[in-house]
Formats: C-alpha cells, structure tokens, sequence
C-alpha cells in the first residue's frame, strides 16, 4: 500500500503559485459583490414604471443601499482585523446574496399596496447594503496577506476587474430577463448565485500559513517581499489602539487618498444606478438594447484597472517613487474622466455619447487606486480598520450623488446638470490627490507613543 502524502507541498521544490488561486477567488468574489450592486439599475427603469415610482425615489432607493453599507464599514474594519477574512467574508457573501433574492418576491400577493412594495425593496437594499460591507476591507486585507510589494497593484487591478467583466457579462443578460421574463428575476438569479460562490469560499478559502496547498518557499517569499507576517498580520488579537487609529486618520497622505477615493466612486456609483436609466430615458434606447450596450463601456473600465495596475508597477521598476507610481495613475485618471459631461452635447447620437462615457469609464477605473494608495501607507495591522473608514469616505458618494441624480432630473427633466456634478468631483478629486499627498510612505505609529510621552 502506498504511503499517505504529507498534506503540505514539498517545501524543497519551486515556490507554488497557490496565491494566484486566491486571486481568482477575489476576482469572482468581486464580480458578484458588483453584479448584485447593479441589478437594481437594469431593472430601475421598468421597476419604476410598474411601481409609479418619481426620480428621487428611484434615486432614494438606489441610494439605500450605500446608507447601510457606509454605516457598517467601521464595525465591519474592526471585525475583520479579530475574526479574519474567511468566516466574516464567505457567511457575508451568503447573506447579502439570500437578501438579493428576497427582493424578487417584492410584488408578491402578500404586498398588497405599492408603498408595501417598495418599503420591502428599500429594507432588502438596506440589508444588503450591510451584509456587503466587508467586501472590499475584505479584499484589501488579502491581498497584503497574500501579495508581495511588487506584485499587489496587479493583484489589485485584477480583482477589482471582476466588478467591471462582471457587470459587462451579466448586463446584457439580465437586460434580457428584464425584457423577456420580468424585472423580478433578475434579483433570483443574482441571488441563487451568489449563494452558491458563498459556499465555495468557505470551502477553499484559507490565510496563508493556514493553507494546505502552499508550500515555505512561496511563503517564503511573499513574506520576504513585503506580504504577510507571521507576527502580525495573522495575529489577528494583535491589540490597535484607538491613539493610533486616531493618528493615522489625521495623516495628511491619508486624508489625500479619502478625496480622491470620493472623487472615484462619484462617477463609479453613476454606472451602478442611473446608468441604465440614462441609456434608457437620456439616449432613448430600448433596455434589451441599452443592456448590450451597456457592455461597451464595462469592457472599457476593466481594461482601465488593468491598466492602472500594470502602469503603477512598471514605474516602480523604470525607478519613480512610489508616490510618483501611484499619483500619475490616479492623477491623470480623474482628470480624464471628468469629461464625462460632455456627453450631454450628444444626447441626438447616441454612439457618439456613449464613446465618451467608455473613456471616462476606463480613465476612473484607472484611477481608482485608493486601496493600494492605503496599503502602502498603513501599518498592515491596521488595514481593516482604517480600510472601513476609507469605504466610508468612498461610498459617501453613493448616498450623495444617486439623490442629487435623481433631484435634479425631477427638477430639470435632463441629466445634463447630474453630469455636470459628478464631472467636477473627479477634478476636484484627482486636485486634490496631486496636491495635498506630498510622500507616499508607512506611517510610523511609534510616534504614538512619542506623543503620549
């Protein structure tokens, strides 16, 4: 009889790759997290046909989400950094999918008036907005578990490329469930999903020096090259005080990377709500249509965190400075995509608009950087912590602008002032980044306790 294996890889051979399988793991985490953000804007316009829902309601409930989301981002930092990633991530998953698919028994016989309806959909929103807060605090804290220096802005635009391929893929598919079935199930099918990719993180997702499936000398040299240490990253008790959460958050390079992630998510919470409702009541194109479409500029924001990534790294290995490798990316790319507004001179060639909404889609994915600014800043033991309350500063612009979105169109029956808004965040923002961030480095909290004495 042969003899049982050591459950370890041979630690003599060649480092494995094993952090590439939690890469794809991220990927896809990513591209559900998104697809159930965005469902409610492939079936915003038809939902709020049927309901006799205004603007600024349909603004109000695509805005719900981000209330609950924001509000459960510190608690959910604080967690993250005790319990780790894998419980708190795979059961949120769970969670947030089964509230998805909640949404679709909305018009049930059981609401009998439209108000019933809409609060049921406002609550699942809610809950989902909650159940996803540990998604991206998630996300950041594995991949400097996982990833060494040179290697995490790709791991980071790779991941964060799930939510764009993600939506591209699947907008055109609910659009046609939308089109053919009905508004409803979209919400079953994102939701049957989701849970289904819960359970399978649970399954295989492991930290590093608790995984079976990789071997010292890929430890070895993640932890060589700046990833995870044994003595503090998965030391997960490791006591952080509120003194040093209180210092870090005060940093000047931090509150830089706060406007800056602001600036991003504006322009990015336009494609995940009024995005649809746009193609379909801006550009008068049929939501079949409009969903295929959508596609174009999806495709584009993926190539664009590529893009951001690999350009990042590579001015690190040409010699820039990190500051340097991270603000030209971040810089250029909010600039750029604060032309979106000119798609209002357009609205009668609809090819033309949408043109420019895929550049500036592509130039804010680029930029959208905020996470890997924050990793190179933060002590790693405080990435979760700190992380939340960066969500926080970014998702404010999913409560914010969906209502101004919605408002504006009631009052102006256009989305040319919307536009305009959400244009002149990403040049404040992409300012704000060149300007007030002088030096891209760790913050040393041994000052702390420099202060206390």
């Amino acid at each position: 009889m042969e003899p049982l294996k050591d459950q370890n890889p041979d630690q003599s051979q060649n480092p494995t790759r094993f952090r590439f399988f939690i890469l794809i793991l991220l990927f896809l985490a990513t591209a559900i997290n998104y697809m159930d953000r965005a469902n409610l804007s492939v079936a915003g316009s038809t939902l709020q046909e049927e309901l006799g829902l205004t603007s600024s309601q349909l603004g109000f409930l695509f805005s719900a989400f981000t209330w609950a989301y924001v509000f459960a981002q510190i608690p959910v930092g604080w967690l993250l950094d005790r319990i780790g990633p894998r419980r708190l991530y795979g059961w949120a998953i769970i969670l947030w999918s089964f509230f998805t698919l909640m949404m679709g028994f909305s018009t049930h016989q059981i609401f009998t008036t439209t108000t019933a309806s809409f609060m049921m959909l406002l609550i699942c929103r809610m809950l989902i907005g909650i159940a996803e807060a540990p998604g991206y605090p998630s996300n950041a804290k594995i991949a400097t578990l996982w990833f060494p220096n040179n290697e995490r802005a790709r791991a980071t635009s790779i991941y964060s490329s799930g939510q764009y391929i993600g939506l591209a893929i699947f907008t055109p598919l609910l659009s046609l469930m939308v089109a053919k079935i009905n508004w409803e199930s979209v919400f079953f099918v994102t939701g049957a999903v989701g849970i289904m990719f819960g359970v399978i993180w649970l399954m295989f997702y492991r930290n590093p020096q608790e995984s079976k499936l990789v071997n010292k000398s890929e430890l070895d040299y993640i932890k060589a090259n700046g990833g995870y240490d044994s003595g503090h990253q998965l030391n997960i008790s490791q006591k952080i005080t509120l003194q040093e959460v209180i210092y870090v958050v005060k940093q000047r390079r931090v509150w830089g990377i706060f406007f800056a992630q602001f600036a991003a998510a504006s322009t990015l919470y336009f494609f995940l709500t009024w995005f649809i409702v746009y193609l379909e009541q801006g550009l008068h194109l049929p939501i079949a249509k409009a969903g295929f479409i959508a596609s174009l500029p999806y495709l584009m924001a993926m190539a664009g965190v590529l893009f951001g990534g690999f350009l990042s790294d590579s001015l690190l290995k040409k010699g820039f400075s990190l500051t340097a490798a991270r603000k030209i990316p971040i810089v250029s790319g909010l600039i750029i995509s604060s032309t979106i507004c000119l798609a209002n001179f357009f609205e009668g060639t609809p090819i033309i608009a949408v043109i420019i909404l895929s550049i500036a889609f592509f130039a804010n994915a680029y930029a959208n950087m905020g996470w890997v600014a924050l990793g190179d800043v933060l002590p790693k033991k405080m990435v979760g912590t700190v992380g939340g309350i960066l969500n926080v500063a970014g998702n404010l612009a999913g409560i914010i602008s969906p209502i101004i979105f919605g408002t504006l169109l009631d009052k102006t029956q256009s989305f040319h002032w919307a536009m305009y808004y959400t244009s002149a965040v990403a040049l404040l923002g992409g300012i704000s980044f060149l300007l007030i961030i002088d030096k891209l480095e760790v913050i040393d909290l041994s000052k702390v306790e420099q202060i206390r004495k």
